[in-house]
């Protein structure tokens, strides 16, 4: 079964959380939903005050062996994931196991570039946070560096496109494309 941890802390930004969430699990990708607490909570308050009540805490699978590791968005979601070693750690070892690790929104520089996950390779993020992201793709609503496992992604208006990203990274893009035929998605 193919696996994907998606970290939840206050803060995170809803959409990109959600969205990724459903369009893994369309996709038959076991989707485990964590969230990063100091209150010993599963409940974390999103961005825009939207109340998840995750299965479990992180620290809960921080052992577990997964597939990808997706962090959402959400600027003070960001920030929670950022000064939290227990996401450093799980993020560093995700990329010495050469396995995929997907960031969106302020995740990619405020995350993935200050914790040193991010140094050389392509990636973008949400304008105004993405000072420590050397190699920086401003143009790109995502970016996939498929030699580094790594999939980055702007801001909310590109959740679902991030989500068929890390799918197709994860299973491949005729699962991708069946997925979103069945959500309506119109090929260009």
């Amino acid at each position: 079964m193919t696996t994907a941890l998606i970290i939840l802390a206050d803060g995170a930004e809803e959409l990109e959380t959600i969205s990724v969430s459903d369009i893994l699990s369309r996709g038959g990708v076991q989707v485990t939903l964590a969230a990063l607490s100091d209150k010993n909570s599963t409940e974390i308050t999103c961005a825009h005050g939207t109340v998840i009540k995750a299965p479990c805490l992180l620290s809960s699978v921080k052992d577990e062996e997964f597939d990808a590791v997706v962090v959402p968005g959400g600027y003070q979601g960001s920030l929670n994931c950022q000064k939290s070693a227990l996401v450093k750690e799980i993020l560093q070892k995700q990329q010495s196991s050469g396995k995929l690790i997907a960031a969106i929104c302020a995740a990619p520089g405020l995350v993935l570039a200050h914790q040193g996950i991010i140094t050389d390779e392509e990636a973008t993020g949400y304008p105004g946070t993405t000072k420590g992201i050397k190699n920086l793709n401003a143009a790109a609503g995502v970016v996939t560096d498929k030699e580094h496992h790594l999939i980055t992604a702007q801001g909310p208006a590109y959740a679902t496109d991030f989500g068929s990203a890390v799918l197709t990274a994860l299973k491949s893009a005729d699962v991708t494309k069946k997925v979103r035929e069945g959500m309506l998605f119109r090929s260009n």
